[in-house]
């Protein structure tokens, strides 16, 4: 049965833009893009992460790195109205800075106060999310770039503009070759241990490496790889989900059904249902990424 909850989303180069009403929990994930969260309305909710418990409530909002391990915890009451923003590092990069600096250390702390404005361009871009689904046209991309630069200039690290190039992670060249072979057999599921055999290292050498390079999992990024393969899929084709359940490997539909859930909270039929793409992007509105407080 389909979750009857409200749920709207946006897709696009930018990344997701979601407004969900939900109550459910989420299964601990990481992803290689930023993921900001905004209480709309409802019940107060909390997320867990790296052994904190970070609260979403009305004077707060939650700013995720690429890669850090988070989590949703499930609500005690009534479901809580949430805009999530999944935000691609490549275009926040070229949309707020104009240049390709590595920007994985970007928010300094997961949980800040909202501002009064951070609030107002919040609440603007998650009503007007629904009404481009539903009515057409629409100005979301400007309210999405009006938010983002708010949140960046709020709360970016303010030692950023000097230090950001010297953020890159060293690259083993026994984990270029893993991220290749995931990548190569990701509708496959691979097996961690297999993959630790491919590059010939144990186990736990192998967690070692990948996690001090990439910054996540290997399960995190075995599972971001195969999300993302999953929302691609449902938002810009029409395949059956029997078809994609099988070429990403989970055999039965509602194995697919439960990863998916557990991931973003909605199931692949609603994802689908209640998704719309905008391919054009603004390119005369750049604001510079000045972190102030």
């Amino acid at each position: 049965m389909e979750d009857a909850r409200p749920i709207w989303i946006l897709s696009g180069r930018f990344g997701r833009a979601t407004v969900n009403v939900t109550d459910k929990a989420l299964v601990e994930h990481a992803h290689r893009e930023f993921n900001i969260l905004f209480k709309l309305g409802g019940a107060d909710t909390a997320f867990r992460s790296e052994n904190q418990s970070l609260a979403l409530d009305d004077n707060s909002l939650l700013l995720f790195n690429p890669w850090v391990p988070h989590a949703k915890l499930a609500n005690a009451d009534a479901p809580t109205m949430v805009l999530s923003l999944i935000i691609e590092p490549e275009w926040l990069v070229r949309v707020l800075a104009d240049r390709a600096p590595r920007i994985d250390r970007l928010f300094p702390n997961s949980r800040e106060t909202i501002t009064e404005e951070i609030r107002i361009h919040a609440n603007r871009l998650g009503a007007a999310i629904p009404h481009q689904l539903m009515a057409g046209g629409g100005d979301c991309e400007d309210l999405l770039v009006d938010l983002v630069d708010s949140v960046t200039r709020q709360y970016a690290d303010p030692a950023l503009p000097r230090d950001i190039i010297a953020t890159a992670r060293p690259i083993d060249y026994r984990i270029r070759k893993a991220l290749a072979y995931i990548h190569e057999h990701a509708l496959e599921n691979p097996m961690i241990d297999d993959v630790a055999r491919q590059v010939g290292l144990s186990r736990s050498r192998f967690f070692e490496q990948f996690r001090k390079c990439v910054g996540a999992s290997p399960q995190h990024y075995i599972d971001w790889v195969r999300m993302t393969a999953a929302t691609r899929w449902l938002a810009n084709t029409d395949r059956p989900l029997i078809e994609l359940a099988d070429e990403l490997g989970f055999g039965a539909h509602s194995n697919f059904t439960r990863f998916f859930t557990q991931h973003i909270a909605v199931s692949p039929s609603d994802f689908r249902r209640r998704t719309i793409s905008v391919e054009t992007e603004r390119q005369d509105r750049r604001p510079k990424l000045v972190a102030s407080r």
